[in-house]
């Protein structure tokens, strides 16, 4: 018995190993260019046919496909030559119409447009041809599952273990071919949704090929296996970043990242029939709460920046709990968000700045009225102006930057006025809206 299981287990452990993208292409009887059920004299002769050709530079020999090389020719029928491989690989190869084994001509029909379809809409997934995989899928998916479900199918195999005259294969074999067979199937299936960037195309197709609810709820959690990788990395790199101290870091990548990894995990396995995707969706949407949260908290803090990543918290969770606490923390966080106080001190600067535009206005009149004048321009510009300048310095509305402004308007008005001729009552005039009016003019809210 230990024995008989471990033939089984020999053969599903080969299935189990050729069932990859590359199944079909690489099967021994696609590259040497026989059917599945070629006797071992068969073999014999074409492998000394086709080697010999090969061997010597010739053509490729009809059958032979034109991509493979005289080393992948030779190593095909090495692979032939083991007959627990052999009966592995004829379950993926035509097999052609039923001579001694007793078969129904439909059974051969359907395996043989099952082998064909899939191993066409692999070509087509891979690029190699023009067809649309969609109807070979369909054709492959049905067809296996009606020759998986055929006992005339197994009755085949049996009998080709007796043709084959091994003492390493037994009916155990064949019981294990049928253990492997249907996982085996959606392996290459399952590969080429994984590498895709649009896996739900594939996830309608598996269970056409006849394999029970569990199989096929295994293989969608197989596709997204490594989406579920980089989904708990994120996770973790938000949670160190936040740790850390890293919180706008942190806020970015939430925003950016994981909506394409949510919307492709949500196309394969929803949340709403994996456990897996809901516990991740709810894991993040607590990181990206506290993200918030933390983000609110910071200086200068962008009021859509915390609204963004708190969108990305509602996003993921369904939990009424938490989607309640992120709205109560996202209305506090929008409507508390700190701003820098105004400076309410006035700065040496401004106030230097302000005694500056008072002489200029001071100088200005000097030139422009009579000497008579002096003292009025030094009582009224000079001590009167720099008086009611300092005075606006020393306001909270008043910007750093609205002396400098003014200086750069006494240089270019009183320069321009200083070489025409000027009425003293203009020069005034001037000199008074610039002393006294501008320094009050708000230009915008919060100067």
């Amino acid at each position: 018995m230990g024995a008989n299981e471990g033939r089984g287990r020999t053969a599903a452990a080969r299935v189990r190993e050729v069932s990859t993208p590359e199944l079909y292409r690489l099967n021994p009887f696609r590259i040497v260019g026989l059917t599945a059920v070629a006797t071992r004299r068969e073999v014999r002769e074409r492998r000394l046919r086709v080697l010999g050709v090969l061997e010597v530079g010739g053509a490729v020999p009809d059958g032979v496909p034109a991509d493979v090389t005289a080393d992948e020719v030779r190593a095909a029928f090495d692979a032939l030559g083991n007959t627990e491989h052999r009966l592995v690989d004829e379950v993926f190869w035509i097999w052609g119409m039923p001579t001694d084994c007793g078969c129904p001509l439909q059974l051969h029909r359907k395996h043989d447009n099952a082998v064909a379809a899939y191993a066409a809409a692999l070509d087509a997934e891979a690029d190699r041809t023009d067809d649309h995989p969609t109807p070979l899928w369909t054709e492959a998916a049905s067809c296996w599952a009606v020759v998986l479900r055929s006992e005339s199918f197994w009755r085949h195999l049996n009998h080709r273990v007796e043709k084959l005259g091994d003492r390493r294969l037994d009916e155990s074999t064949v019981d294990g071919l049928r253990t492997a067979l249907p996982d085996a199937l959606l392996a290459p299936l399952i590969e080429v949704a994984t590498r895709s960037a649009e896996p739900r195309r594939f996830t309608g197709y598996l269970a056409l090929f006849g394999a029970d609810r569990h199989a096929v709820e295994d293989a969608r959690t197989a596709i997204a296996d490594g989406t579920y990788r980089r989904v708990e990395a994120l996770l973790k790199d938000l949670r160190g970043d936040l740790d850390g101290n890293r919180v706008q870091s942190a806020a970015e990548r939430a925003i950016e990242e994981t909506a394409p990894l949510f919307d492709r995990l949500e196309e394969v396995v929803p949340r709403a029939e994996f456990r897996r995707t809901a516990s991740l969706s709810e894991s993040i949407a607590v990181v990206a709460n506290n993200i918030g949260v933390a983000l609110a908290e910071m200086r200068g803090a962008s009021a859509s920046l915390v609204r963004e990543v708190f969108a990305v918290a509602r996003r993921c969770s369904r939990d009424p709990e938490t989607l309640e606490a992120v709205s109560r923390n996202e209305i506090a966080a929008t409507v508390y968000v700190p701003t820098p106080s105004l400076e309410r001190e006035p700065s040496a600067a401004r106030i230097c700045g302000a005694l500056l535009h008072a002489v200029a206005a001071a100088v200005f009149l000097a030139f422009k009225l009579p000497r008579e004048a002096l003292l009025a321009v030094i009582f009224l510009g000079a001590v009167a102006g720099a008086l009611t300048n300092c005075f606006v310095a020393a306001r909270p509305w008043t910007s750093p930057g609205r002396y400098p402004a003014l200086l750069g308007l006494d240089v270019g008005i009183y320069l321009a006025l200083s070489v025409v001729e000027t009425p003293y009552w203009l020069a005034v005039a001037v000199a008074a809206a610039l002393l006294y009016v501008a320094p009050f003019v708000r230009v915008q809210r919060g100067l």
